[in-house]
């Protein structure tokens, strides 16, 4: 071999690795760049997946007296009817997504609870479940307890809305849509456990139909549960053994050609032993001129089971421990009521609205109207008044 080919060797040898090491870099330049669209395209596609909206509520009310009907006094409070509530959803799939939703209320010193928190699935037959903590869907507006804007009222007639004592539990549900011609049928089905305030509901189930059809929706909803009280919680631990045995049974009707608007809803909720029977109801008229729409609530509930007490007596607080506070049993649970509310909701903006309310409430007969106050007044002996007004203004609002 001539001197200078080897002489030109090392040269080659020298060129090519640069050249291999130039390819090498370049060739981790690209994928670094590759995986960093990827990463942004997995970002974006993430992004796209999550949506956020919320609503709120800020509200001001008082009342005429101290019955403390809808928590309200005599001093006005801006606490009782604000709130602020957030709710995200994140797609996993096409067809599988979670749902979050936070709600801080002034009551609770804006405290954020969760009120719903579950998983959502649609399978290929169009049934859809869920599981983690639910709505209890007892009510026409279960789903939108705390989204004002979304109801008529400055607040749901207490004389219904008032009687189930949690709206939250954590368990399963699932539902399926009949489609027709005009309308559709919706069934729910649903089954969980709750605890509120030391009370446990265990067992519940129940299921709900709905029908839609042109401007009318039909509703009714049948539900059980086993109740539970601890020994602390007076007066109910000697009203309720354990595990009672709780029905609710419900129906509603509404009509909305974008005028006129007719919601109305009856409900009956019983329980085992000495524990109220109540028997409520509710019917709403408005009409919509332009932005503005006046409305009026007739609202009633009553006891069904007064005779059951009859001259018996419940511990109303350290029964057994030397000072007890015996009381009749009708005192707490026997109840009447009847509310007349007028009120007027303007559209201040396409994602606000505004409310004046003013609710009388009386007809208690010889029964304290199942308010605290007044029994509270019974009680220590003191006289009550015979009625109460109290007087709303609410601002309610999504985004």
């Amino acid at each position: 071999m001539d001197l200078r080919a080897w002489q030109a060797l090392p040269i080659c040898l020298l060129s090519g690795a640069v050249m291999a090491d130039e390819a090498l870099e370049q060739r981790v330049n690209d994928l670094e760049q590759e995986v960093q669209v990827l990463r942004e395209q997995n970002q974006d596609n993430a992004f796209d997946r999550i949506s956020f909206n919320g609503f709120y509520s800020v509200g001001i009310n008082q009342a005429n007296n101290n019955l403390g009907y809808a928590g309200s006094t005599d001093e006005y409070d801006f606490n009782n009817l604000t709130l602020v509530g957030l709710q995200g959803d994140f797609a996993l799939a096409d067809s599988t997504s979670v749902t979050v939703q936070l709600v801080a209320r002034g009551e609770d010193d804006f405290s954020p609870d969760v009120e719903w928190a579950y998983l959502k699935h649609t399978f290929d037959n169009y049934i859809t479940v869920r599981g983690g903590k639910l709505r209890l869907p007892m009510y026409m507006y279960s789903d939108y307890l705390e989204v004002g804007y979304a109801q008529p009222w400055a607040r749901p007639p207490e004389e219904v809305y008032g009687f189930v004592p949690f709206n939250s539990f954590v368990g399963v549900d699932g539902s399926y849509d009949f489609e027709f011609d005009n309308s559709t049928l919706t069934v729910q089905g649903f089954w969980g456990q709750s605890e509120e305030d030391g009370t446990k509901y265990d067992d519940i189930l129940g299921a709900n139909l709905t029908w839609a059809i042109d401007d009318f929706t039909v509703r009714a909803v049948y539900g059980v549960t086993k109740i539970t009280v601890a020994d602390t919680n007076y007066p109910d631990r000697d009203a309720l053994a354990d595990k009672n045995k709780s029905d609710f049974l419900g129906a509603g009707l509404s009509y909305d050609n974008g005028s006129l608007l007719v919601v109305s809803e009856v409900t009956r909720a019983t329980v085992e032993g000495e524990y109220s029977d109540v028997d409520s109801g509710y019917l709403t008229l408005g009409y919509r001129f332009g932005k503005a729409m006046p409305y009026g609530t007739v609202a009633g509930m009553k006891t069904q089971d007064d005779d059951e007490r009859e001259g018996k007596l419940v511990c109303v607080a350290a029964c057994g421990t030397g000072s007890d506070a015996m009381a009749p049993s009708s005192w707490i649970y026997d109840g009447k009521r009847t509310s007349y509310s007028l009120g007027l909701r303007y559209e201040l903006l396409s994602n606000l609205s505004v409310k004046f309310d003013a609710t009388l409430v009386n007809g208690f007969g010889d029964t304290n109207g199942l308010l605290e106050n007044k029994v509270a007044g019974q009680l220590s002996g003191q006289d009550t008044p015979d009625s109460t007004t109290v007087y709303s203004i609410v601002f309610d609002g999504v985004f």
